[in-house]
Order: structure tokens, then C-alpha cells, then sequence
């Protein structure tokens, strides 16, 4: 298992090729409540989706799977902080072996999905899922071109 802390460099590769068993594990939903003193950590699985999204992201910029895993995970955990709390750095831990991503949730973040799974009666990591398989393909080739009417950069 790997932590990913978005300030360091120098990370270390592995060369795996695939990740096995990323089909029909369902998400695992860890720690303990928030206000308890204790931090809400949720696991979620990496699906099929996920991994897609990643090895198109790593051929289309030359990378290999594990830093495309990472750079996935971060666009979708970014985005989906932003909107909720506002956050602009994220920090996770992605375990490619086991394909796994570890996240603490904000608590602005941790609220919200707690009031979903109320609502909806799936678990808060199930959500976290959700979200992220909403945004995992949300950054690709197509929008680094500029519509034909936009305004000069």
C-alpha cells in the first residue's frame, strides 16, 4: 500500500500490468465516525471504470498505470471536495496491488455523505464510490481543446 501526498515527488513505481479481481468487490466501509475523536476513513475498490479511465489517461500522456491510478483518483477526490467543502488539496492512499483507494473524507464532505446514505440507506463508502466513478473520466484529451467561440488566453 502506497500514500499519496500531493507536495512529494519522487515516488516509487511498480511495473504491474493489470489489476486482477477488480470486478463485483463491493466497497468497505472503514473507521469510525467523525465526533467520536476518531477520523472516517472510507476504502473503496477500484472498479472496471476506474481502471479504464486510468490506462487511457496513462497512454494518452506516456505514464504507467500506477501514476494514471494516482492522478485519477486525485482529479476525482478533488473535485468532489471542491464542491462540497471547498478543499483544494486531497490526500489518499491508492493500493493497486489489492485496488484499493483510503480516504479520509472533510468534514463538510463526511456530513454530506453521511445525510446521503440516510437518505438513500446505502453506505457512505458505496457513495464515495459513486462520486468518484461520476468524475474519474471527467479530465480527458477533449478538454484540453478550447471551443471555437472562446475568448483569447
Amino acid at each position: 500500500m502506497r500514500t499519496f501526498h500531493p507536495a512529494r515527488s519522487g515516488r516509487a513505481r511498480l511495473g504491474r500490468q493489470d489489476l486482477p479481481g477488480l470486478r463485483g468487490v463491493r466497497p468497505i466501509r472503514t473507521g469510525v465516525r467523525r465526533g467520536r475523536g476518531l477520523v472516517l476513513t472510507l476504502t473503496i475498490d477500484l472498479n472496471q471504470r476506474f481502471i479504464d479511465a486510468a490506462d487511457e489517461w496513462a497512454e494518452a500522456r506516456l505514464e504507467d498505470r500506477e501514476t494514471a491510478i494516482e492522478t485519477k483518483a486525485e482529479q476525482a477526490l478533488l473535485e468532489i471536495e471542491y464542491l462540497v467543502s471547498g478543499r483544494t488539496e486531497v490526500s489518499f492512499e491508492v493500493d493497486p496491488e489489492d485496488g484499493k483507494l483510503h480516504y479520509d473524507p472533510s468534514d463538510a464532505l463526511g456530513d454530506r455523505l453521511a445525510e446521503q446514505a440516510a437518505e438513500t440507506g446505502l453506505e457512505e463508502a458505496t457513495l464515495l464510490r459513486l462520486h468518484v466513478d461520476l468524475f474519474v473520466s471527467a479530465f480527458t484529451d477533449d478538454d484540453d481543446e478550447r471551443p471555437p467561440n472562446a475568448p483569447p488566453v
